[in-house]
């Protein structure tokens, strides 16, 4: 008997209609002539869902005890024996009742396709094994009931039902989800828009893998191995350089543009005699950064590596870097960047210029005076040795084919390379040398050290004469290139450091560090300077010497750059005063700075002074008059005032004199929080009780509380005082704009990472644009508003010190909701 196949109806979330496709699709099929029955569904007493069952045919459940509980489960064993051609059952992810056949639904589903029996099923994305964490962490709360993955994926069709999150939370507020009283609890909680958008895009990725593990699995089964872009995969080429940041970050920018996979791969060569696993050790940690995936492979043709790469991995772009090279290196050395062109015929290629990227050489030293150390003067002889022996040999051997003009020329061209190498005494000795050979080998009569002919005395004598003196020549040469070279990149390295320290920072260090590096100094620092003498300030490398010698020179009024451990020419100062000069301007940038600093942070106590005085006078001076008339009339003793009409007083004078409390301990916690003086008291506490101090201690305004607070909540760990203060001040908020009809509602929820209070009211909300504006002190959304405009303030600040937040959110049918958002320390 055939399997029958399996259909899935996966869902983003609860409510989106997985139940009304299955049953749609049912009456559908049910059309056409097949005998589909209901095997398990479940409406949750959604009116539109149950009469979408139509008539179907529907199984009737089996009852089974559980606890003192008649539960109804599916019943397996009739639908075996009805035996029809397909059977709808919802909730895949179910656990059945203990006392059937299988523990799980899916395993019921299982059983039912070995019959031979199509199955139409539903499942949400938060059941699936393989993102149940995910689900966690995105809406605090751990799903029971979970389905292995391979159960879904090897089904014949899977097919996602998907609804926006705002038209999902439409539903929810027409009440065609949940019931009219859980409607704004789920709103606030599991249905909330972030949450929604997260499931959703987790619900397509999830579907989207298995499409391409199918579209995989078509391709080997055809031997197919040209790319399809069904999704583009971008194949980037790292080697571990100072490049792989400039082409990664540019490889990301395109793949977030294309919503491509990044896929990194380094191609080793088998003759690299060193690793480079240091070097690749940042470009992994960006493309971990980018959400790629790197892959390290060994070929010594590295184009074709790149392309077989992409093949294999089913990519359809590749990245490449591309930086300066000479032409001499192109011949040298194949260029990969044609090798993968020329290769990847079906495949776009990007050839990223990365330009000429600076490779952290040594640290460049000051310039010496003498070029040619001895280390150069022994490899110059050393080469003078060897070399012309041997070209001597190789010229002898030939010599009947050669004129002694060609021999003196030769020579002449190995004394100048000797020279450049050793210097011009090397190069001396070394023209002596090679005059001898000439004279012994090549000049009539041969191996004697005379000379026959007069026109070779004189081609001798002219050829000892230009190679001493062209050595010479050639050693100063060499000698001022290196310098101007030296002091070249001296400068660049100077200048550059000062124009960093100029534009970015405090912390002159770096820039002596430079300087001490390159002129390879015991110590440099930046003195300050008073009365003409010079006291202790910035200082690289050891102490000051005070008995040796200490160069100074002068960078302002105030300070001086002093440097020892090194002998200085003329050049030398002349750099070095240039440089003090651009020390100079970092120092007046820095205190440009500090002042710029300094006024604003008097700008904005003075404006923090002003927004106080002129907010907190009218709230001050209203309730203070209150209090004042109406003490001042309960002591007219001319006036035979009645109890209801005392009691009427006092109990004005009573909300007065919590207002000004209100005021007062705002304006206090706005100051330490301020000041920075607050810290937090962690202990254990209950939600409820911490609810219900604030609600003791604020003005409900005779507005009615609706809680919603479940009396099980485990003990959060928290500073309580701060915690209150935070609900007393949103509760207060809510009860100045929720309307007197309309109850504050109030719910609260513990889950694995943070506890969460919600205060709900029906006024009319916030507009998303001045939601961050009232979280600031004395921020008022109109002038006719009452009050400072620091509740939300002091919540946020001692929210945020707790490390939670406050949450702004619609409330369905008009009014704002805000969640208290307080983590819960992790426990060891």
């Amino acid at each position: 008997m055939a399997r029958g196949q399996l259909r899935v109806y996966l869902g983003s979330a609860p409510g989106v209609g997985k139940t009304f496709r299955m049953l749609d699709e049912g009456w559908r099929r049910r059309d056409r002539g097949t005998d589909v029955v209901i095997g398990y569904v479940e409406t949750h007493g959604r009116v539109k869902t149950a009469a979408q069952l139509r008539d179907l045919e529907i199984v009737p459940r089996i009852k089974r005890e559980y606890r003192g509980t008649a539960l109804e489960e599916m019943d397996l064993a009739a639908i075996l024996e009805r035996h029809p051609d397909v059977v709808l059952v919802d909730e895949l992810a179910h656990t059945n009742v203990p006392g059937g056949q299988n523990e799980k639904r899916w395993e019921d589903v299982e059983t039912i396709l070995d019959a031979g029996i199509d199955v139409i099923t539903t499942v949400n994305i938060q059941h699936l094994e393989s993102v149940n964490d995910v689900v966690k962490k995105i809406t605090g709360i751990e799903q029971k009931e979970t389905i292995p993955d391979v159960v879904v994926r090897k089904a014949e069709q899977v097919e996602i039902v998907d609804m926006t999150p705002e038209a999902l939370r439409r539903r929810m507020a027409h009440g065609n989800i949940y019931a009219a009283e859980k409607v704004d609890a789920a709103l606030s909680n599991y249905f909330r828009p972030g949450n929604l958008a997260a499931l959703r895009e987790l619900a397509l990725l999830w579907l989207a893998d298995r499409v391409d593990e199918a579209l995989q699995g078509y391709l080997d089964t055809h031997e197919i191995a040209d790319a399809w872009e069904t999704r583009e995969r971008l194949i980037v080429a790292v080697t571990g350089t100072e490049t792989d940041d400039i082409l990664l970050h540019r490889a990301a920018r395109m793949a977030a543009r294309l919503r491509a996979e990044l896929i990194a791969v380094h191609v080793r060569t088998t003759n690299e005699l060193e690793e480079v696993e240091g070097d690749l050790t940042s470009a992994r940690e960006l493309v971990r950064e980018f959400d790629g995936t790197f892959h390290e492979i060994v070929d010594d043709d590295i184009g074709k590596a790149l392309v077989a790469f992409a093949h294999a991995e089913r990519g359809t772009q590749i990245v490449i870097g591309s930086s300066s090279r000479s032409a001499s290196s192109r011949i040298w050395r194949r260029d990969v960047v044609d090798s993968v062109i020329r290769d990847s015929k079906d495949l776009d290629v990007h050839v990223i210029s990365v330009g000429e990227v600076e490779r952290p050489a040594a640290a460049p030293k000051r310039r010496r005076k003498y070029q040619f150390t001895i280390r150069r003067q022994l490899l110059g002889a050393l080469m003078g040795i060897v070399s012309l022996p041997l070209l001597t040999v190789i010229m002898a051997s030939i010599r009947s084919d050669l004129s002694n003009s060609t021999v003196f020329l030769v020579y002449l061209a190995l004394v100048m390379g000797t020279t450049a190498l050793g210097g011009w005494m090397v190069g001396v000795i070394a023209a002596v040398f090679a005059f001898g050979l000439e004279n012994y080998y090549f000049v009539q009569p041969l191996h004697t050290l005379s000379v026959s002919r007069p026109d070779d005395v004189v081609a001798l004598v002219a050829f000892l004469v230009y190679a001493i003196g062209s050595s010479i020549l050639v050693s100063r040469f060499t000698r001022r290139s290196e310098e101007a070279e030296r002091a070249r990149a001296e400068a660049e390295v100077l200048a550059k450091a000062a124009g960093t320290a100029a534009a970015s920072g405090d912390d002159l260090g770096p820039l002596l560090e430079s300087l001490r590096t390159i002129f390879d100094l015991s110590a440099v620092g930046i003195m300050e300077r008073s009365n003409g003498e010079s006291h202790e300030g910035l200082i690289r490398g050891d102490a000051f010497d005070l008995d040796g010698q200490v160069d100074q020179f002068d960078i302002d009024d105030h300070h001086v750059l002093a440097i020892s451990g090194a002998p200085l020419d003329a050049q030398d100062r002349r750099l070095l005063t240039a440089f003090a000069s651009r020390v100079a301007v970092a120092l007046e940038s820095q205190r440009l700075r500090h002042e710029a600093v300094s006024l604003q942070t008097i700008a904005d106590a003075d404006a923090l002074r002003t927004g106080l005085l002129r907010s907190v006078s009218h709230d001050l001076r209203t309730p203070l008059a209150t209090i004042g008339a109406n003490v001042s009339t309960l002591l007219q003793e001319d006036v035979p005032w009645s109890k209801d009409e005392q009691r009427s007083f006092l109990i004005t004078i009573d909300t007065e004199v919590h207002r000004l409390t209100r005021l007062v301990s705002n304006l206090l916690d706005a100051s330490r929080l301020e000041a920075g003086v607050v810290h937090p008291h962690v202990v254990h506490v209950a939600i409820d009780d911490l609810v219900a101090s604030a609600l003791a201690t604020i003005d409900t305004q005779h507005r009615t509380i609706d809680l919603d607070i479940p009396l099980d909540l485990p003990l959060i760990d928290t500073d309580p005082d701060l915690v209150e203060r935070i609900i007393a001040n949103v509760i207060s908020n809510a009860c100045r704009f929720c309307p007197s009809t309309d109850a504050v509602r109030i719910s609260a929820g513990v889950f694995p990472t943070h506890a969460e209070i919600v205060v709900i009211d029906k006024g009319e909300g916030l507009d998303i644009s001045k939601r961050a504006s009232v979280l600031k002190p004395f921020e008022r959304l109109s002038d006719d508003q009452t009050g400072v405009g620091l509740g939300l303030s002091v919540a946020n600040g001692f929210a945020t010190l707790l490390g939670g937040e406050l949450r702004f959110e619609d409330t369905p049918g008009g009014g704002l909701t805000v969640s208290i958002i307080l983590p819960i320390p992790e426990t060891p």
